[in-house]
């Protein structure tokens, strides 16, 4: 397996800049996931470091070895898409040692690789089968055993779980974890879901524009997000934002928004405008006897947990989480913000993360 190495790359096309990455280091076995919107980034990316796509300029380096202007097929790259591409007239056992056969392997040794990848799968009883005989998540897995059966250095997935229904992507979440950390191969997976991220990655890369904007754990990306942007774009809602007043006190900072005022210690806050931007999740909005009076909003219940419109201010209505079926419109309660975000609302750069435990 390969750690891979991305220095000073640059993706341009008819003056176009697809992708521009000053450095990346990707560590030999770690699950990479790259987020971002459609246009972000991702498939170049993948299709750079698979040599589909030449760069501009930069180098790409597995293991330490410049492989910048290496063919694709000796890179020791396997790539899953999301679109089939599967061949309908092979069966399944065909399909997958295809890319054995094209470097005339000995068929004793394809025929015992393709069983080995096929029990690891669990797909060792579609192997007469014909892609057009096969749902959407066994022909994924199908893909997946086509890609591995060649060992591969490193493995690359471009939105592998796009076509695939909501119950279905999340087994197949659970199934492609395990495959990687069984195999413990280096792995690049681009999706446009965020929950892909949060269940299955190392680290996450959210692109905008070609750039990375944050790269971390996910659990840092959602608690401390760089910027507004991976606030809005991690996170089931939304990161919510109210305008919000940044002054100083004695000794720290007071954070004003609505009716609410938190005394902040960041340090980085000192580097802020007064103005402020407050980001607020919804499930860190909690009934608390001795909190702020509001009064709710219309709301609805998902099953395990309900949200309802809470209104800050009389131009100002926010989203909270709730344990149950909501409170009916215009029930008074009493809230605390658990955890509030604070960005410059011109760069949309966050000045600080504070929890009501740290004020």
């Amino acid at each position: 397996m390969a750690a891979i190495t991305l220095e000073h790359l640059r993706v341009v096309r008819e003056d176009r800049l697809l992708l521009a990455i000053d450095h990346l280091d990707i560590p030999d076995g770690e699950l990479l996931v790259v987020i971002g919107p459609s246009g972000a980034g991702k498939t170049t990316l993948l299709r750079a470091i698979a040599g589909l796509d030449a760069v501009t300029s930069g180098s790409i380096f597995f293991d330490g070895v410049d492989i910048t202007k290496t063919e694709t097929r000796h890179r020791g790259v396997a790539m899953v898409f999301q679109e089939s591409s599967l061949f309908p007239f092979m069966d399944v056992r065909h399909n997958v040692s295809f890319p054995l056969e094209l470097r005339k392997i000995p068929r004793e040794e394809i025929d015992t690789r393709v069983e080995a990848e096929a029990r690891v799968l669990a797909i060792e009883h579609l192997l007469a089968k014909h892609p057009g005989q096969l749902g959407a998540g066994h022909q994924q897995l199908v893909e997946a055993a086509r890609a591995l059966v060649r060992v591969p250095e490193v493995f690359l997935m471009d939105e592998p779980l796009a076509r695939l229904d909501a119950q279905l992507r999340e087994e197949m979440r659970r199934e492609f974890r395990l495959l990687q950390e069984g195999y413990d191969v280096t792995t690049v997976f681009v999706t446009n879901d965020q929950q892909d991220a949060m269940v299955m990655a190392d680290r996450v890369a959210v692109l905008r524009d070609g750039w990375i904007q944050q790269l971390a754990a996910p659990m840092t990306l959602y608690r401390e997000p760089a910027s507004k942007f991976v606030a809005q774009f991690i996170g089931s809602p939304p990161m919510q934002f109210i305008p919000g007043r940044l002054t100083a006190g004695s000794p720290g900072f007071w954070v004003t928004y609505g009716p609410f005022r938190l005394r902040a210690w960041a340090p980085s806050l000192a580097a802020g405008p007064e103005t402020v931007e407050i980001g607020i999740r919804a499930e860190d909005i909690v009934e608390d006897p001795a909190g702020t009076e509001v009064e709710i909003g219309r709301g609805y219940f998902v099953g395990s947990h309900g949200f309802a419109q809470v209104q800050l201010t009389p131009d100002h209505w926010i989203e909270m989480r709730t344990p149950g079926v909501p409170p009916a419109p215009g029930t008074i309660m009493r809230i605390r913000m658990r955890r509030i975000h604070i960005f410059d609302p011109i760069t949309g750069r966050a000045l600080g993360h504070i929890d009501d435990s740290e004020v």
